[in-house]
């Protein structure tokens, strides 16, 4: 998306702001790509940002909503969401980002500095804000929809939705191979 496309050359050294419309087919593409989500998009999304230069470091600051839909985990009533990004970035020349164990001057592969984390090269004029994004898409999408945080669920026994009725089936029957265990007592110490 040529959106999504920062010309470092046309920054200014102040904020400027951007604006792109993340198509319905990008957001699905985003969400079926693997590691691959329960989700697909209910409509497009719009984008607003701002981007800072600062000598040869350019700050990329977004926040957009992406509307999802999905299936409850429990019920498997649909499910619509609108799920909150925030796109956070600073990108600086490929060739002035040494590895982070170079510049905290340790040897050991361990080290780590927190603020560099969200730091990334770019290389000629220009910085693509589409895999950032898809990566804030994808952390931001829940791992379990639920319609409901108190919802009952299928009865395991005959399927109906224990949200609308009780259904009355008996729910504490016990798996026959877990059944030897019941006979188990364990001794209380004294």
């Amino acid at each position: 998306m040529d959106d999504l496309i920062l010309s470092v050359d046309a920054l200014e050294e102040a904020d400027q702001p951007f604006e792109a419309d993340l198509s319905r087919e990008f957001l699905d593409e985003v969400l079926r790509a693997e590691p691959a989500t329960e989700f697909h998009a209910a409509g497009a999304a719009h984008l607003r940002g701002r981007a800072t230069k600062m000598g040869r470091e350019v700050l990329a600051r977004a926040k957009f909503t992406v509307p999802l839909q999905g299936h409850c985990k429990r019920c498997l009533k649909g499910v619509q969401l609108d799920e909150p990004v925030e796109l956070v970035r600073a990108y600086v020349p490929a060739a002035e980002l040494v590895p982070q164990r170079k510049r905290a001057g340790d040897v050991s592969e361990a080290s780590f500095e927190p603020e560099l984390v969200d730091e990334e090269g770019y290389q000629g004029k220009e910085i693509d804000l589409s895999p950032a994004l898809r990566e804030q898409i994808l952390l931001s999408v829940p791992p379990s929809p639920l319609c409901d945080e108190q919802c009952k669920g299928l009865c395991p026994r005959c399927g109906k939705d224990l949200n609308e009725v009780e259904c009355g089936c008996d729910r504490t029957v016990v798996d026959p191979r877990w059944a030897a265990l019941k006979g188990i007592q364990l001794k209380k110490e004294k």
